[in-house]
């Protein structure tokens, strides 16, 4: 009987290869930026036998453009002067690409640890310090980018088999604060925080996911729940918290391939700042145009950082290809349904390719 259930669990495993977790740090990306993707892929969340182990590798791209109609007008956070300025950033775009290597070990047959090691690229633009006497109050155009090592994420699954053809994997994972923090914009001051290549403070990531085949070895469903919390940085600024819930079907044909259909929703909660708060002067009302920021509340308090967070359903399809016996390759598009990101940026078509190697 334990050889038919490891046989059973061999076999579950490979099922969910292309199912089993999100893409690494579904951020939040607040005033300036979006959503990475977050759909699920299977390469993150592999769950190995005791001493056996995989290497992934996925490439994510995300483009950010303005929601149709707003304005762009978005609060900025200035973390040296500890103030919110509202209505001081005219958003345009960000592109963010997400290069991630997935190491997966097993210490038992049941516990697997995993290492997210992510590098990101990111490109935005927008127009700053609008309002300002200095720059007539036209503001002025910034092309900022970085690239560099994100914030690396240390995780543990735990699975095991309450029935012959379910699967259930239980995750925990922390944050390091790993990437960059320091990227100073074109005025030489520190870059907004949604802007930086890491969070600048540890974070937890616990998760839940679920596998059933419906038909053996041709047809399984996957469900997962997965919540992801920053703790506060130095600067008094915490990225809010993100929920994920995913779910779909993995349709196994020509024994080589493997077609996916899944929805994605994902809901972040407003960052908060500890500062105080401002607003910029606005052409054609009583305010000194172009002059300087107009007080609100010069209270230091901690605020929800108003176009942060948000809200996405997503619909991914995907496609998997058994290159080897110990090779897979696949691709992922994920397509926005519903979205609603508070004024900020929203993120386009997102895609996503990768390969896994098993040892």
């Amino acid at each position: 009987m334990s050889g038919s259930l490891t046989r059973l669990a061999k076999t579950s495993l490979c099922a969910m290869a292309f199912a089993a977790t999100t893409c690494v740090h579904s951020e939040s990306h607040a005033s300036c930026g979006s959503a990475a993707c977050f759909l699920l892929t299977g390469e993150e969340g592999a769950v190995q036998l005791e001493g056996k182990l995989s290497v992934g590798l996925t490439y994510a791209y995300t483009i950010s453009k303005l929601q149709s109609g707003t304005s762009g007008f978005v609060t900025s956070v200035d973390q040296e002067a500890r103030q919110l300025v509202m209505n001081e950033h005219a958003e345009h775009r960000t592109i963010l690409e997400v290069t991630t290597l997935d190491v997966n070990y097993g210490l038992t047959n049941n516990l697997t640890l995993e290492l997210l090691v992510p590098y990101k690229h990111i490109k935005h633009t927008h127009i700053i310090e609008r309002g300002s006497a200095d720059t007539l109050g036209a503001g002025e155009y910034e092309a900022f980018q970085d690239a560099g090592i994100g914030d690396v994420r240390v995780n543990t699954k735990y699975s095991f088999l309450p029935t012959l053809r379910s699967l259930i994997v239980f995750g925990f994972g922390i944050d390091l604060p790993t990437g960059n923090s320091h990227a100073n914009n074109i005025n030489g001051t520190l870059q907004e925080p949604t802007l930086q290549l890491g969070h600048r403070t540890w974070g937890i990531a616990p998760s839940i996911f679920q596998s059933y085949e419906i038909i053996p070895h041709v047809l399984d469903q996957f469900a997962r729940v997965s919540y992801q919390h920053s703790f506060t940085g130095p600067n008094s600024y915490r990225f809010g918290d993100v929920y994920v819930v995913s779910g779909g079907l993995n349709y196994k044909t020509l024994k080589i391939l493997t077609l996916t259909g899944q929805f994605n929703w994902r809901y972040a909660v407003h960052d908060e700042f500890t500062g105080t708060l401002f607003r910029v002067p606005e052409p054609g009302t009583t305010d000194i145009f172009p002059g300087p920021l107009i007080p609100v509340d010069t209270g230091i308090k901690r605020r929800p950082v108003p176009n942060t967070g948000g809200t996405t359903l997503a619909f991914s399809p995907g496609i998997s290809v058994q290159v080897r016996d110990q090779l897979r390759a696949y691709f992922f598009a994920q397509v926005p349904v519903v979205q609603d990101y508070n004024g900020g940026l929203i993120p386009d078509v997102s895609y996503l390719a990768g390969l896994s190697m098993s040892f």
